[in-house]
C-alpha cells in the first residue's frame, strides 16, 4: 500500500459518479491485497500551489506491456471516470494511474481527487512491469468503443528537447484498432493515504439498505458542512454478540436514524469504544452504487477517540473506496426528540404504499411558495385527509388508518413527507405525535419490504408552525 500523504488541497467540486456500477464487471477471481500494491513515490500536494504541478528531474519511466480484456478494462475505467474532477487546477488529477505488476499478473487502476480515491485490481497477462497515467475521458471514450476480446496496452517515453519532463504515452491494440494517447508520468500521481487497521467487516447488504433508508436527508447546504455526509457511528452489543452501525443524517429540518446490525466480526476497536466519524454524502452515494449486495464490505478505521482519524476506506471483492471524512462535531440529533418521547399520545397507523400515492398526487399543487400539506386525523371515521391549496389549484385526498388519541391536525412540508415515506421499505409506517406543533417521530410498521435486510429506523419531521 502506498505511504500516507496528507493531502490539504481541496478540489472545488467533484464530477458526479456515473451509475456504471463495479459488481456489473466480471470479477477477478483472485481476491485483492490492497496492501500488496506496488507503492508511488509521488510527492505531497499541501506545498503545491494552484499552478500545474511541477515534476522533479528523473529518469525515463518503465515501460509497460500488458495484455487483458478489453470490457474488463473497459468497465473499470468508466467506474473511476466517475470520480474525476471536473475543474482541478491540477492536470494530473484528471488522469487515472495505471500500474502493471508483472509478479501478480495483475492490472492495479487508481483514480483520486484529493477529497477520495478509488483503486481497483484485475487479473492481466503482464509482459513488462511499470506505471503511468493516462486522461480519464479519452481513455474511456477510446475503450467504449473498442470491439470486445483481447486488449493489449504498451507505453513508451523520451525527453524531448529542450526539457527535463518525461513524455508519455500509450498505445492501445485490438482487432484493427490501434489509438496512441498521450499521459503524464506516474512519480507526478499523489499518493492515497494508507488506512490499514481494520474495524468490521459486515454484509454489503446491511450497509446498502443503511444508505439507502438515510441519504435523503443530508443537506445540500455547503455552508452547513459538515451536515452534508452521513454520520456513522459503530459500536459492539456485546450481550447480543452483534455489531451495530448506526447512521445520522439531517438538513436541519429532518432526521434519519437508520440502525444496521450484523453477528460480531470480534473487533478489537469495537469491543472498547464507540467509534464515530462523518462521511461525505457524495462518497457514500457512490459507495451504495458500487457495492454488490452480495458482498461482504471491510471498514478501515485508525482513529481514536483522542485523535480521531481524517480518512476511513471502505473495501469489498477487488475495489478500494478511500475518502477524507468531515470535520466537525456532528448534532446530537436523538436530543432533538427525547424530550417528547413520554409524550406521544397520538398514534397513526396507515397504509404506505396508498398514503404515499396520496401525497405524490397532492404534490402536483405543490410550487415554490405552496409547500405545505395540512393532514387532519379524524378519529371517528379511521381516516387521515391530507389537502394542499395554491393561488391556481388545490386537492384533497383521504386515506383509511388506524388511530389511538384524539383529532387534531397539523402542518407539514410535503417534500419532506414524501422522502421519509419513500425510504421506508415496510407494508405499513407509524406516526408518533406529542402536539400539532412537536416534532413527528415516523418508523416502519408491518411486513418488511421483500428482500431488505431487518433493521431498525426512526424519522423525525419538524412540522410547521
Amino acid at each position: 500500500m502506498k505511504k500516507s500523504v496528507k493531502a490539504t488541497t481541496e478540489t472545488d467540486s467533484v464530477c458526479e459518479p456515473l451509475t456504471i456500477s463495479p459488481q456489473q464487471v466480471e470479477a477477478s477471481q483472485t481476491c485483492t491485497n490492497f496492501a500488496a500494491l506496488p507503492a508511488v513515490d509521488a510527492p505531497s500536494l499541501e506545498t503545491l500551489s494552484n499552478e500545474a504541478i511541477l515534476p522533479s528531474h528523473s529518469p525515463l519511466p518503465s515501460a509497460i506491456e500488458v495484455a487483458c480484456n478489453s470490457r474488463e478494462f473497459n468497465d473499470y475505467v468508466q467506474a473511476l471516470k466517475g470520480i474525476i474532477p471536473s475543474n482541478s487546477s491540477h492536470p494530473i488529477l484528471s488522469n487515472i494511474l495505471i500500474e502493471a505488476d508483472a509478479e501478480t499478473q495483475h492490472l492495479h487502476l487508481t483514480a483520486y481527487s484529493l477529497e477520495f480515491g478509488m483503486q481497483v485490481s484485475f487479473g492481466a497477462n503482464v509482459n513488462q512491469s511499470g506505471k503511468l497515467t493516462l486522461p480519464a475521458l479519452i481513455l474511456a471514450d477510446i475503450l467504449g468503443k473498442f470491439p470486445n476480446g483481447s486488449l493489449t496496452l504498451k507505453s513508451s517515453s523520451e525527453i524531448i528537447k529542450g526539457s527535463d519532463v518525461p513524455s508519455v504515452s500509450a498505445t492501445l491494440s485490438a482487432s484493427r484498432s490501434k489509438h496512441a494517447i498521450r499521459g503524464l508520468a506516474a512519480d507526478e500521481f499523489p499518493a492515497i493515504p494508507s488506512v490499514q487497521q481494520k474495524l468490521v467487516t459486515l454484509p454489503a447488504s446491511v450497509l446498502i439498505s443503511v444508505l439507502k433508508a438515510s441519504l435523503f436527508a443530508v443537506s445540500s447546504e455547503e455552508n452547513k458542512r459538515i451536515l452534508t455526509g452521513g454520520n456513522f457511528q459503530l459500536s459492539h452489543d456485546a450481550d447480543r454478540g452483534l455489531d451495530k452501525l448506526r447512521v445520522w443524517t439531517t438538513d436541519g429540518h429532518r432526521v434519519a436514524m437508520v440502525l444496521g446490525l450484523n453477528e460480531s466480526s470480534n473487533s478489537y476497536l469495537l469491543s472498547r469504544q464507540v467509534v464515530n466519524f462523518t462521511v461525505p454524502a457524495k462518497v457514500l452515494r457512490l459507495l451504495e452504487r458500487s457495492l454488490n449486495s452480495a458482498e461482504k464490505v471491510t471498514i478501515y478505521y485508525e482513529g481514536l477517540p483522542e485523535q480521531p482519524s481524517n480518512f476511513v476506506a471502505f473495501e469489498w471483492n477487488n475495489w478500494r473506496l478511500t475518502t477524507k471524512l468531515l470535520e466537525g462535531q456532528y448534532p446530537v440529533c436523538d436530543q432533538i426528540i427525547a424530550p417528547y418521547r413520554h409524550q406521544f399520545s397520538h398514534q397513526v397507523v396507515v397504509e404506505r404504499l396508498s398514503f404515499l400515492k396520496a401525497l405524490e398526487r397532492l404534490a402536483s399543487h405543490s410550487d415554490k411558495s405552496h409547500l405545505t400539506a395540512i393532514l387532519e386525523f379524524d378519529l371517528d371515521a379511521q381516516q387521515v385527509r391530507a389537502s394542499l391549496n395554491n393561488t391556481l389549484s388545490s386537492g384533497t385526498e383521504t386515506v383509511d388508518a388506524k388511530f389511538w388519541g384524539c383529532e387534531f391536525c397539523l402542518k407539514c412540508d410535503i417534500r419532506y413527507l414524501i422522502d421519509t415515506v419513500k425510504a421506508i421499505s415496510s407494508s405499513d409506517l407509524r406516526v408518533l405525535m406529542a402536539t400539532p406543533t412537536a416534532p413527528l417521530l415516523i418508523a416502519p410498521f408491518g411486513t418488511p419490504a421483500s428482500g431488505t435486510e431487518a433493521y431498525e429506523c426512526e424519522y423525525i419531521v419538524a412540522p410547521q408552525e
